[in-house]
């Protein structure tokens, strides 16, 4: 009967914070959507989430899994993620195909912490009924509460599915070394599999994954059985593995994305690894007290369980390391691992203060002067040290959490989505636009693009990389992904009908573009244009210096 009412108060608990949760992500949701010059209301994701849409849209409405009609490019890394997107884009308009991306990701996280409470029915089976109850309960507060996690999916990026089928296998394999179902171990190899088509680095998981089930068998009489059962599974995990890439030779002839060109070949191994301590070097410092106290755990209460979700985490940090950074640092790589370090974080605390409530100094000290009721102290202390861990992890995010500033990039997204109204009013379907942010322009105009950084162009993806300190920020001397470039081929000799910008790193092309382009005013919105262009209504511009620039036009 107990254990009936613990369990009818446990999912009260979880469902006033999953509510709460949503509330939150509500207003997030909101307050990254943007009003545009015509006054309507745009949602808008981070830029390379707006890529992944511009391929969707592409898909969904015939021209092909591609950026620009006839350009058969691979510039995303996350093709499950992006096919999802392309039945948003198939329903709905745009924006609000956006705006669902956005719900969904708020449904992947309220997934991705269900799943971590049933993971941490594994880890702490051993433990009295109430404290389990207590683990679960805070397990699935953490993963609701890691901002870069939250941050992520609700701005379109595949870090929630990835996390979410990242999760799914690891309940399959724990599931699979507890009974030695084979339908868990296969659904394991099912979700692994798809996190393989959701982001191509999820083999490393996979590796760890299959390891751990793979030792595991050497403990039961069916060794031999099993270890059949595992081959099988891991046949299966092959066929998505060889399919994707079966797909991309055929349909874009490369092996690899162009994505993982533009970031990962050009640099030295040292340059780039460097370049990746440099950047996990400020996430160490905000995250070293989980980290610390699950490792503490882990070796003074040792489980191969434990061990298996750690390593998890290692791997992430040393792949970060090993890729050499990111532009952002919002921990992206990182994120899927954090909640299951948070789960061994809270299980290390509790263990901690279960002992510290059996010394004379908690019972004659602690004990008698707080004025909450005794068998609560304890789990007060948990909650506690459990809230100082997120601030910390979470520190540098606060004023975004609660909605002092806007989420990243929401101000950059607005002057996007206006330049786009402004190109969609002022030019013609025939007008070609060259961007160094690669998403909301091209998505929302639907022209043309050229992408200047390289993401969705093959001659700058194989360019060798900037590595002066021209492009540097975040602790890195040369931003992957941003460090190849070559304006005199995007501009010069491209000439696009907009620029975006006409310097970027160690390269500036306005003193040429003085001749050829002009800066105008449209709307509020300024807008470098290509002066002898016919696809632009040059009658509905409002700078009162367009017109010495019109007579000027060969």
């Amino acid at each position: 009967m107990d254990e009936y009412k613990t369990s009818i108060v446990e999912k009260v608990i979880i469902s006033v914070i999953a509510i709460c949760f949503v509330v939150w992500s509500t207003v997030f949701i909101y307050k990254s959507s943007v009003v545009g010059i015509d006054g309507k209301r745009y949602f808008c994701l981070i830029d390379d989430a707006m890529i992944s849409m511009r391929y969707a849209w592409n898909f969904s409405h015939g021209l092909g899994l591609v950026w620009n009609p006839g350009e058969y490019i691979e510039g995303y890394s996350n093709p499950l993620m992006t096919l999802i997107m392309s039945l948003a884009t198939l329903i709905f308009n745009k924006s609000i195909a956006v705006l669902c991306i956005q719900i969904l990701g708020v449904a992947f996280i309220l997934g991705i912490a269900y799943l971590l409470m049933q993971i941490a029915c594994h880890v702490v089976e051993n433990e009295v009924h109430r404290y389990q109850m207590f683990i679960r309960i805070l397990s699935f507060t953490c993963a609701l509460s890691y901002y870069p996690l939250v941050y992520w999916s609700l701005e379109g990026m595949e870090t929630g599915l990835l996390t979410l089928l990242l999760f799914l296998s690891i309940l399959s394999a724990l599931n699979y070394t507890r009974k030695h179902n084979r339908s868990q171990l296969f659904l394991m190899a099912i979700c692994l599999g798809l996190a393989f088509l959701t982001r191509m680095d999820s083999g490393i998981f996979a590796l760890l994954t299959f390891l751990f089930v793979l030792i595991e068998t050497y403990k039961v009489k069916s060794a031999k059985t099993d270890i059949t059962q595992i081959v099988s599974a891991s046949g299966v995990y092959a066929l998505f593995v060889a399919g994707l890439l079966a797909f991309r030779l055929a349909y874009y002839g490369e092996l690899f994305p162009n994505t993982y060109i533009l970031k990962l070949t050009g640099m030295s191994t040292v340059a780039r690894i460097r370049n990746g301590i440099g950047f996990v070097m400020p996430f160490l410092k905000v995250s070293t007290f989980p980290l610390l106290l699950a490792s503490a755990d882990l070796i003074f209460s040792f489980q191969k369980k434990k061990l298996f979700l750690l390593s998890l985490a290692l791997a992430a940090i040393g792949y970060q390391i090993w890729i050499g950074g990111e532009p952002w640092n919002y921990w992206r790589i990182m994120s899927p691992v954090m909640p299951i370090v948070f789960l061994l974080f809270v299980r290390a605390v509790t263990v901690i203060v279960s002992i510290l409530s059996k010394t004379t100094f908690y019972k004659d000290y602690l004990l008698p002067n707080t004025i909450f009721p005794g068998r609560y102290v304890a789990q007060l202390i948990v909650i506690i040290l459990t809230l100082i861990g997120l601030w910390k992890a979470n520190s540098q995010f606060l004023k975004e959490i609660f909605f002092v500033s806007n989420p990243y990039t929401t101000s950059e997204n607005k002057n996007h989505v206006n330049t786009a109204i402004a190109l969609n009013e002022l030019t013609t379907d025939d007008a070609t636009v060259g961007v160094i942010w690669a998403g909301a322009i091209p998505y929302y105009t639907g022209r043309v693009a050229i992408d200047f950084l390289g993401k969705c162009d093959r001659y700058i993806a194989h360019l060798p990389p900037e590595t002066s300190d021209k492009v540097e920020w975040i602790g890195m001397r040369s931003i992957p992904g941003h460090n190849k470039y070559d304006l005199n081929y995007s501009i010069v000799k491209r000439r696009p009908t907009y620029v975006q910008d006409l310097a970027w790193g160690s390269q500036d092309v306005s003193e040429w573009a003085k001749k050829y382009y002009v800066e105008i005013q449209y709307k509020g919105v300024s807008l470098f244009l290509l002066k002898n262009s016919s696809a632009v209504h040059w009658g509905k511009a409002d700078a009162p210096s367009l017109h010495h620039y019109v007579k000027d036009i060969p």
